[in-house]
């Protein structure tokens, strides 16, 4: 009987050796000795981060104390105890933005177990599956109380959400948490900060899982798998079809005035 075909080497396009996941140019090149070479420069490097060294001082580790004593539960599932001080926009943004005393504000860390601190990385270093699916939640219980508005920009989410919510319901738009993360005016986006604003967005599905008010997502791409996740466990979707004109108008107005 025939042996099966050898796949794809997993750093090019070619075909891989049989019985191997590399083809012939890089067999050698991702060996164990050649992988574990990688490895010890890597972690050399590593250790040499000088952002790396501020986890290691004194007014970091009182600072992690706080968090700790202040965040019991993890603030993304709710229901483990935190092992891990994370800040909310990764560390090297927060000194670059806003100056190394930033790095040490508690209101800009939060305490996660080890297991979502580890989804919230692989989201910031876009490493969530090989879809890019910019998402860990895969399956979730019941969401009939999430109501997901989809729609380009500027075609008027924000607005039906605010003609449609009740005074108590919970809203999450993605426009306003990018903003209040990193001080950027509203529309803005920094791209490094785009993963911890979904890492924030999955922790708001998560804590509002059992929420007796309604919850209300607001989300661009209504094909995007957070939005299927939803769906599925019986999420209300909603999908502005607002005229393309329509929305280029507003965002030329939009442009004028922040300009002025």
């Amino acid at each position: 009987m025939p042996s099966s075909p050898s796949g794809i080497c997993l750093d090019c396009t070619s075909r891989a050796v049989s019985g191997s996941k590399f083809c012939g140019k890089h067999q050698e090149t991702n060996s164990h000795t050649a992988r574990r070479e990688y490895k010890v420069m890597f972690d050399r490097n590593r250790q040499d981060d000088p952002i790396r060294k501020l986890y290691k001082c004194a007014r970091w580790k009182a600072v992690r104390r706080i968090v700790m004593q202040r965040d019991l539960l993890c603030v993304s599932c709710g229901h483990k105890a935190i092992t891990d001080v994370d800040h909310i926009l990764p560390a090297r943004l927060v000194i670059d933005n806003f100056g190394i005393t930033e790095f040490y504000n508690p209101n800009r860390l939060q305490g996660l177990c080890h297991s979502c601190h580890s989804a919230k990385t692989s989201l910031e270093c876009g490493w969530s599956g090989t879809k890019g699916n910019g998402t860990k939640l895969e399956q979730l219980t019941d969401r009939s109380n999430t109501t997901v508005v989809c729609g380009r920009a500027a075609s008027g989410k924000t607005y039906y959400v605010e003609q449609n919510k009740q005074p108590n319901d919970l809203v999450w738009d993605y426009d306003v948490v990018m903003h209040e993360l990193t001080g950027l005016p509203i529309h803005k986006h920094s791209p490094e900060a785009i993963g911890s604003v979904l890492a924030l967005r999955d922790q708001f599905i998560n804590r509002t899982a059992h929420c007796p008010n309604h919850v209300w997502l607001i989300v661009t791409n209504p094909k995007s798998a957070i939005v299927q996740v939803l769906k599925d466990a019986g999420a209300r979707v909603v999908v502005l079809d607002t005229p393309d004109e329509v929305c280029q108008q507003r965002l030329r107005e939009r442009f004028i005035a922040e300009c002025v």
